[in-house]
């Protein structure tokens, strides 16, 4: 979305959400959305119980929130919230939609957006339904590493998201013991190698523990 964002920033408002701030609460109606420029924010739902689902976690170059912004949704459909300091660009929904009706260009990049993050929830759904804990971790990450993956060298690529453990079985719904236990496995296969929150997944090696060849004609956000 370059030329739509550089277009966005002279008409929106450059603005700072520090660790731990809320941009949205459930149910709220938004007055802006926001697109990160940089950080990490989680969606997330909470029930009657008081326990925490994130639902999905969204990195540069994200719009939230993404249903009201496209007309979907007359409120914020989940709780949003900074991981950590979270640079972003608070936009009125009509500059937005003016914008991409004057201009073809920008609806094409923003369409494009939209696809590829279709595309990656597709996958994410994909491992949840997967049975046993290593293939929901392995969608999982090749649904992160498609998304906000970043080519470094010799076919790895960094997640470009400050993922710690327990927030990654919080996404794939296990514990963070068994979490840590099968990231283990998937190490000593030499698939990922992470530090406290920072992954690289070999991805060629990925697909082909999942048997998923036919993933390789995607294209990866790199």
């Amino acid at each position: 979305m370059k030329q739509l964002l550089s277009h966005l920033r002279t008409v929106g408002t450059a603005t700072l959400f520090r660790r731990g701030s809320s941009l949205f609460f459930q149910g709220e109606v938004p007055r802006y959305a926001i697109i990160i420029l940089d950080g990490v924010v989680k969606g997330y739902t909470i029930n009657p119980e008081g326990d925490e689902t994130i639902v999905n976690l969204f990195g540069r170059g994200s719009v939230i929130p993404i249903a009201w912004t496209n007309n979907q949704a007359s409120t914020s459909l989940f709780n949003y919230q900074a991981i950590n300091d979270v640079r972003a660009l608070r936009i009125k929904k009509e500059d937005l939609w003016d914008a991409m009706r004057a201009n073809p260009t920008y609806m094409e990049e923003y369409l494009g957006l939209i696809a590829q993050s279709q595309a990656g929830l597709l996958l994410r759904i994909t491992g949840l339904c997967q049975s046993r804990a290593t293939e929901k971790i392995c969608y999982t990450l090749y649904y992160l590493t498609f998304r906000y993956g970043l080519e470094r060298s010799n076919g790895m690529f960094e997640i470009d998201l400050k993922l710690t453990q327990g927030m990654l079985a919080n996404l794939i719904g296990q514990t963070r013991e068994s979490t840590a236990k099968n990231l283990r496995v998937l190490k000593d296969k030499n698939i990922v190698d992470y530090t406290s929150s920072t992954y690289f997944v070999n991805l060629r090696n990925l697909e082909a523990y999942m048997g998923e060849e036919s993933f390789r004609d995607l294209h990866l956000n790199s």
